[in-house]
């Protein structure tokens, strides 16, 4: 269905090893710097891209990453609260952290992993309003933005704040350790995971920067973990994405991958890719590699860090004017944003 109106992007905020502000993360990327890590977990040393933040305690590194993005995107521009926003959250591990530290074997409803996210965000935010909660895998960001852009593009709200929230805990990392997904070593294949969050004001009211031309998701129910082979699912999201916003494949000027360092999952990607654009595929960018898979949080978390790149003197030269973002997860849950530059209020409206 296309969009009644366009969805503007109106301030960003991101936290994650790239940095504590969506300009540090930018910065890290363009001196190619890797703030690289360890975690420790059932006798064995994983790299990791951990928050450089002083706290330790789960609930105590929540609060300090939250209130960084408070304080980013309050920064911004001129607002008197963010208390009545619609608030759109995606999350996989959503509070597990908090529940680890507490030792919690049956939680009350007081401690659910939910609940506690709710709650550490709503405080943050001083926001009163009941969130909506997303949990879709690695597109659990994507998947809170996509049901924001739907109802601001339809009249039924005029702006939303939509975050993606993933903080490290042992049972995320023991659980892809079973699974034998984790590299070992940092240029080994394998997953390397890291924790993030952000946040992405979405308004109805024009402006410069950047707008929303489509998001969209589709499940793949190939396999449990792993996407079809041959990529078609994944290029026929993207190609209703493209109908979506009303473009054509060589429209799109720049593409982000997901490139989760899975071989499968890649490959199938990269044959997505091949049936969409052929051989005149566009430029892409990818670095996962320098902020690790932040899961429920990678969607919001590397599309503000690439909208702030994209924002530095350094791409001036060779600014895109549109450009794809895909994710792919498990559970079959994909996800594909496309984005388009307003160089003027009204502009690609």
């Amino acid at each position: 269905m296309n969009a009644a109106r366009p969805v503007y992007i109106d301030r960003i905020a991101h936290v994650s090893a790239l940095g504590l502000s969506a300009s540090e993360a930018s910065e890290t990327l363009l001196a190619n710097r890797k703030n690289l890590s360890e975690y420790k977990l059932l006798g064995e040393t994983w790299p990791w891209f951990a928050l450089p933040l002083a706290e330790e305690n789960w609930t105590a590194r929540a609060r300090r990453a939250l209130s960084l993005l408070v304080a980013e995107i309050k920064a911004g521009g001129p607002r008197d609260s963010l208390d009545g926003l619609p608030l759109f959250i995606g999350s996989s591990a959503h509070g597990t952290g908090e529940i680890e530290a507490l030792g919690i074997i049956a939680p009350d409803p007081s401690h659910n992993d939910v609940v506690i996210l709710d709650r550490e965000i709503r405080l943050a935010f001083d926001c009163k309003a009941v969130p909506w909660m997303f949990s879709t895998a690695c597109t659990s960001g994507l998947a809170a933005l996509e049901a924001a852009f739907t109802l601001i593009a339809h009249g039924e709200i005029d702006e939303a704040l939509v975050l993606g929230v993933d903080f490290g805990c042992k049972t995320t990392l023991a659980g892809f350790a079973s699974l034998g997904l984790l590299a070992h070593t940092f240029d080994s294949n394998g997953l390397i995971l890291g924790e993030a969050a952000a946040a992405l004001l979405l308004t109805a009211q024009p402006g410069p920067g950047w707008r929303i031309a489509a998001c969209r998701l589709c499940i793949d129910g190939h396999s449990p973990t792993l996407p079809t082979p041959d990529g078609r699912i994944i290029a026929a999201n993207i190609t209703e994405a493209l109908n979506q916003a009303r473009l054509a494949a060589h429209d799109i000027d720049l593409v982000k991958p997901h490139r989760s360092g899975l071989p499968s999952i890649d490959d199938a990607e990269n044959a997505a890719f091949d049936l969409v654009f052929g051989a005149r595929r566009p430029p892409e960018i990818s670095f996962k590699r320098q902020i690790g898979h932040t899961l429920g949080a990678c969607g919001p978390a590397e599309f503000t860090a690439l909208l702030a790149l994209l924002d530095t003197p350094a791409w001036h030269n060779r600014q895109p004017h549109r450009l794809l973002f895909n994710l792919v997860g498990f559970g079959g849950s994909t996800a594909v944003l496309i984005a388009e530059r307003c160089l003027a209020p009204g502009i690609n409206a």
